[in-house]
């Protein structure tokens, strides 16, 4: 009922074509990189995952593909199931394949130039299957704090882990996170690479150009509005309704305070909810459901990002919010902290919408939902909420500063070069039979 024929059905009953924004005119693309030739090639990273559509783990992926090569690493991606992301890399030249089951992997992982490591994004098990047919050293890359593992999964998870030289956290919170589920796994060896997003800098008349867009678009005047932004899909991890109704107790108090949602819809039941919950408050024509749209038009028309997901791993589009100077109002989830910074300096964390991090589990995130409209956070998120508007002159001073300063952390390059470094330790390690070397990485 959650993720088959009862998603189906509910597409079926709520769908509603949504409002979106398009990318800004004035931006050309991101510069890529062309992909290495395999024969020039140190090691080829072979990048496998579920699907390349959208959403953060195909984000890191992408940029991984991209990035790889420029350190001698050839790459190509296998996905089980294409997308936008796949459509986009194969017109830069990226090579991505198909592959749905055990075999047809193996004979991509004997065909392409060795040595090849494997990195696995929440792959599907056939390929840790296929790495296990042909011998190929494989790097688990853990992106989440995965709340639907039974005792039984666990232990696989564990065994996968254990028998990688390395594996690759995206957060302290995702380590922590496993280690408390698999503490066999306690001896192996744990890198934490924190993701990074592909980012140009903003302009003074791009924001003021997608300002004037997002109003045409919603058909508001946003002229003095205060904008904070979550972008994110409608499913139950985003808690898209839980955020609505606990924003709309700060717009009780700001009536300049405006909040838009804009991502692809997974789950329509929870935008139905969303949107119920935001036309039964008198202040409910300020809260803003849209459909997916650009992102860097939405960071640009925004005065503060938002999110009050009940669980993730490194949220990708909290640190484009970041890239591009935002203040982050955020959940306790992985990377909150981070990203936010010691002392609050880039913005709000308030508790989690549930239960704490470490402690989360899918029944303690249905008992949340049932009661949606009055979270356990709720007085704390609006809290913060009205603190940034407090401060909004100052935070709209400070934009261009802080985007500065992210880019010296979470400017893609940093995390593409320290998975490089991995990628290459694990050739050694299979080379010469040595442990490989602990690093540090900017965090």
């Amino acid at each position: 009922m959650r993720f088959g024929i009862g998603r189906g059905i509910r597409s079926r009953l709520f769908y509603a074509p949504l409002a979106s924004v398009g990318e800004p005119q004035s931006v050309s693309e991101l510069p890529v990189a062309p992909a290495a030739h395999a024969k020039s090639s140190e090691v080829t990273a072979a990048l496998l995952t579920r699907s390349l559509g959208t959403g953060g783990v195909e984000a890191v992926v992408a940029t991984l593909a991209r990035g790889l090569p420029q350190h001698g690493i050839g790459t190509l991606v296998v996905c089980e199931s294409g997308g936008m992301t796949a459509e986009s890399l194969r017109a830069e030249g990226i090579q991505v394949i198909e592959s749905s089951d055990a075999s047809s992997m193996a004979e991509v992982l004997r065909s392409v130039p060795q040595p090849v490591v494997v990195q696995l994004h929440n792959a599907p098990d056939h390929a840790i299957q296929a790495c296990r047919i042909t011998g190929t050293s494989y790097m688990p890359v853990i992106h989440t704090t995965d709340i639907n593992l039974t005792p039984d999964r666990w232990a696989f998870e564990s065994q996968v882990v254990q028998s990688a030289p390395v594996s690759v956290a995206v957060s302290d919170t995702v380590r922590d996170y496993f280690l408390s589920h698999a503490p066999q796994s306690a001896e192996s060896s744990f890198e934490v690479v924190p993701n990074g997003a592909e980012s140009v800098p903003f302009a003074s008349e791009e924001l003021e150009g997608a300002r004037i867009t997002l109003s045409r678009v919603l058909d508001v005047d946003l002229t003095r509005a205060l904008v904070f932004t979550c972008l994110a899909r409608y499913d139950m991890q985003k808690n898209i309704p839980g955020l609505v109704a606990s924003v709309l107790a700060a717009a009780d108090l700001r009536e300049d305070l405006h909040l838009v949602v804009a991502g692809p819809v997974q789950d329509w039941l929870e935008y139905r909810f969303a949107d119920a919950i935001r036309r039964g408050h008198p202040a409910g024509h300020r809260i803003h459901l849209m459909g997916a749209g650009s992102a860097r038009g939405l960071l640009a028309a925004s005065d503060a990002f938002i999110l009050d997901s009940f669980f993730e791993g490194w949220p990708v589009a909290a640190t484009e919010a970041v890239l591009a100077g935002l203040p982050v109002v955020a959940a306790e989830v992985g990377g909150a902290a981070e990203l936010v910074g010691p002392g609050e300096e880039r913005g709000r964390i308030f508790p989690n919408p549930a239960i704490s991090p470490q402690a989360t589990t899918l029944k303690r995130i249905q008992r949340a939902r049932r009661r949606s409209g009055d979270q356990v956070n709720k007085s704390d998120l609006r809290a913060a909420v009205l603190e940034i508007c407090d401060d909004i002159q100052e935070w709209r001073a400070r934009r261009f500063e802080l985007a500065l300063e992210a880019q010296s952390w979470l400017a893609p390059e940093i995390m593409v070069r320290a998975h490089a470094d991995l990628l290459r330790d694990v050739v050694r390690d299979r080379s010469n039979d040595a442990t490989l070397p602990r690093r540090e990485y900017p965090q």
